[in-house]
């Protein structure tokens, strides 16, 4: 039943409102804020003092086109300033300027003059190529001449070994096959001891050549006593680029899967 003369409750209106002065605040507060925003610090605070441009070319050498990302915020750059600083032996001359603090107008141009003047006073010390404080290994070949068959396995307990290592050394902390890989392999080991090894894919076979590579580095790393031949990572990894096809436009261009991407990382 409806009632004509009935009152409607008031909504409180829930829109903007405006904003309430803390009492804490002071009355310079806002325009003091305004003031020593961060657009008011000069470009120089936190700097490294070096110009935002390339002094060389990096197209020159292959190596030079792999070096990557190469800004002033970069890594190499900063490995090249610290290189660059190590070899000024007689260091920094005493009692350079560098300018008053402020935000005013004058502090920025006096700030600005004294740097300019700590870069003509500093000293002249060789400039080397940015490609050459890299430390990636981009640029290496990782071709390798050795012709082995890809479907060659080492010993079972050798493989079981480096499987270990494997799992304990790198899978904690990069955690990119699942964990039921490692029951898979230990299965598939067992079937090697018996004779009678199961049929894999080419890539799961890749995969686990990978991780042998990886087990067999490490072993020389924390010298295990079953270690065997210092290259013997690099056979596996063979093993595992002819596996995946990787000399094969096929295996660029056609969809990748889980085991692939696993291998590539």
């Amino acid at each position: 039943m409806l009632f004509p003369n009935a009152v409607i409750p008031s909504i409180p209106f829930l829109g903007k409102r405006n904003r309430i002065s803390s009492s804490n605040e002071s009355p310079g507060h806002e325009s003091s804020s305004k003031q020593n925003g961060e657009a008011h610090v000069t470009a120089s605070v936190g700097s490294n003092e070096d110009l935002d441009f390339l002094d060389e070319d990096l197209l020159r050498t292959r190596e030079s086109r792999e070096t990557g990302y190469v800004g002033q915020n970069s890594e190499v750059q900063w490995l090249r300033s610290v290189q660059r600083q190590s070899q000024n032996n007689e260091g920094e001359p005493y009692g350079l300027p560098y300018g008053p603090p402020g935000t005013g107008k004058r502090a920025d141009d006096e700030r600005s003059k004294a740097l300019h003047q700590r870069r003509d006073q500093g000293g002249s010390v060789p400039i080397r190529h940015v490609t050459d404080a890299t430390f990636y290994l981009d640029s290496e070949n990782i071709e390798l001449d050795v012709v082995v068959n890809p479907y060659e396995l080492p010993d079972p307990d050798i493989a079981e070994q480096l499987l270990d290592c494997y799992m304990s050394t790198v899978h904690s902390t990069f955690f990119i096959v699942p964990r039921s890989f490692d029951d898979q392999v230990r299965r598939f080991i067992s079937s090697l001891r018996q004779d009678r090894a199961f049929r894999v894919p080419d890539r799961w076979r890749a995969l686990l050549n990978l991780i042998f590579a990886i087990g067999a580095k490490y072993s020389h790393l924390t010298m295990k006593e079953w270690r065997g031949d210092e290259r013997d990572h690099l056979v596996y990894m063979n093993r595992a680029s002819q596996l995946l096809g990787m000399n094969s436009t096929v295996m660029f261009i056609s969809a990748p899967d889980l085991l692939l991407v696993q291998a590539v990382s």
